[in-house]
């Protein structure tokens, strides 16, 4: 599905779940099926296909995907314009590797890896979209108005605009057709 409303996030967070069940529970069956005959993990794992069938049917009817290539767009223009788009963050997946790998023999410094300002509640279709940007310390809203054109070519859209979301104190990001101020409020006569 090329949309979604706002459930995206719930949908990702099942289908993770899913599959972090479904990870576990195959050690577990593999394990059984070596002590039996194996009927049993056959079961089990019929019954976690089908879990995990419906966490991703669920997923993409939310338009999971639809928010993944937005997100995936996102952070390919952040990486590209670089400077205060760009930032570095601990990686604590990567930190734990290595000190397995290490085995305690040494210690191992905290990892890091690049990070961008994230998109989230994403709502919309391809057409126009409205998100709230969870931007880095010290940005400001002209920063991305200034890189409005780069975000609107890569979104294949005309018009991008960023403005401050007052409940949220996030910066929105609106993509889409180029749209009337809640100012002006225009109300078409008819004859």
């Amino acid at each position: 599905m090329n949309e979604t409303y706002g459930k995206a996030g719930r949908a990702r967070n099942l289908l993770r779940a899913a599959l972090a069940v479904d990870g576990f529970v195959l050690f577990i069956a593999l394990c059984a099926a070596t002590n039996n005959n194996g009927g049993l993990a056959w079961l089990l794992l019929l019954s976690l296909a089908g879990m995990t069938g419906t966490a991703l049917w669920y997923a993409t009817k939310q338009g999971y995907w639809f928010v993944r290539r937005i997100e995936r767009t996102w952070k390919q223009v952040c990486a590209g314009l670089g400077g205060n788009f760009v930032g570095e963050g601990n990686d604590y997946l990567a930190s734990m590797r290595e000190g397995v790998r290490s085995g305690g023999k040494y210690y191992v410094a905290t990892q890091t890896k690049v990070i961008y300002p994230q998109l989230k509640n994403i709502r919309g279709n391809d057409q126009a979209w409205t998100a709230e940007v969870r931007f880095f310390d010290g940005q400001t809203i002209e920063e991305y108005n200034a890189h409005a054109a780069a975000y609107a070519l890569s979104y294949s859209v005309p018009w991008v605009g960023f403005d401050l979301d007052e409940e949220s104190g996030l910066i929105r990001i609106r993509a889409g057709q180029i749209q009337v101020p809640v100012a002006y409020d225009y109300q078409e006569e008819s004859w």
